[in-house]
């Protein structure tokens, strides 16, 4: 005796005749399932998109100068894709991450993963500028927007330990000249040398836009990183007072100059002269979405 009808498919085969594979719970077979049929066009769809973006990725980074791999891919959903891209300048690496999402919108994000980053802001910039020219993608997602520079917290313990340096430079063998710190100038001469072992393109002593009908030299501009950072030395007749004033006088001034995104301000207090660190700190410090200012005073 045959079987009954309805455990076979409803569908019909290409040549038109009635379709002999065992039907499933929706009344067909897996081959003529509606939904696991439009399922299967919507995955091969995203394959192919997540596919497109992560070859755009690798080809813009290996014209940039990088190399590039897959890190991982999720091969299962076509939802995810994450790729390392490094490069070498001199002696040191510089690496970035890549993370690609594609679920109800799709994204992009590069992150630096190493603290040197020469060369990282046009890699990104090439990467979002690219992403943006997909025509499928528009409207859907812009890039994700860089978070916090990665490198400033580390230059801002650096600063933070930088009497530590200056008292380790104290400690010579067999009696030999100690390298102190006695005025503003000694500060700028150990300080170029710490940033000279950590930034590619450090600028000492760069002239500032005019203020007030006057100009004046910045001591400091980390080129790539937009920051520049101006020295300070607490001594007795320039305390709290005198160099908040200065201050304020630098702040407005740098605000023109068009590679400052970020100043630091860093006020060396080795004989604690200022009576009120935090308050001055506090006082100066503020961050707008063009212009971020961070005020240090150390130690305290």
């Amino acid at each position: 005796m045959s079987e009954p009808s309805n455990q076979y498919c409803k569908a019909k085969t290409e040549t038109g005749q009635p379709c002999r594979l065992k039907a499933g719970t929706s009344g067909y077979c897996h081959l003529h399932d509606p939904q696991k049929t439009e399922e299967g066009k919507s995955t091969k769809s995203q394959m192919g998109r997540l596919e497109e973006i992560i070859d755009m990725v690798l080809r813009v980074s290996q014209a940039k100068g990088w190399d590039a791999y897959i890190k991982s891919i999720d091969k299962k959903h076509w939802k995810y894709a994450t790729i390392s891209a490094s490069r070498y300048e001199g002696t040191y690496q510089i690496a970035a991450l890549i993370e690609i999402s594609y679920g109800s919108k799709v994204s992009l994000s590069c992150e630096s993963t190493s603290f040197h980053q020469y060369g990282f802001s046009n890699l990104r910039k090439a990467l979002y500028d690219e992403f943006e020219a997909i025509s499928w993608l528009k409207p859907i997602e812009k890039p994700i927007s860089a978070g916090k520079p990665d490198f400033l917290d580390a230059l801002r313990q650096i600063l933070r330990r930088f009497d530590i340096v200056v008292r380790q430079l104290k400690k010579r063998h067999a009696d030999r000249p100690a390298i102190e710190i006695h005025d503003e100038y000694d500060i700028q001469y150990l300080l170029h040398a710490i940033l000279r072992g950590l930034f590619f393109d450090v600028r000492a002593e760069e002239v500032s836009p005019s203020y007030a009908g006057a100009s004046s030299r910045l001591d400091f501009l980390l080129k790539d990183e937009k920051v520049v950072i101006e020295t300070k030395f607490a001594t007795a007749s320039l305390r709290d007072k005198q160099i908040g004033e200065q201050l304020i006088i630098d702040i407005e001034r740098y605000q023109a100059h068009p590679d400052c995104k970020i100043l630091i301000c860093f006020v060396y207090d080795p004989e604690n002269f200022i009576r009120n660190p935090a308050g001055l700190e506090g006082d100066l410090s503020r961050k707008t979405d063009r212009f971020e200012v961070i005020v240090l005073v150390v130690p305290h």
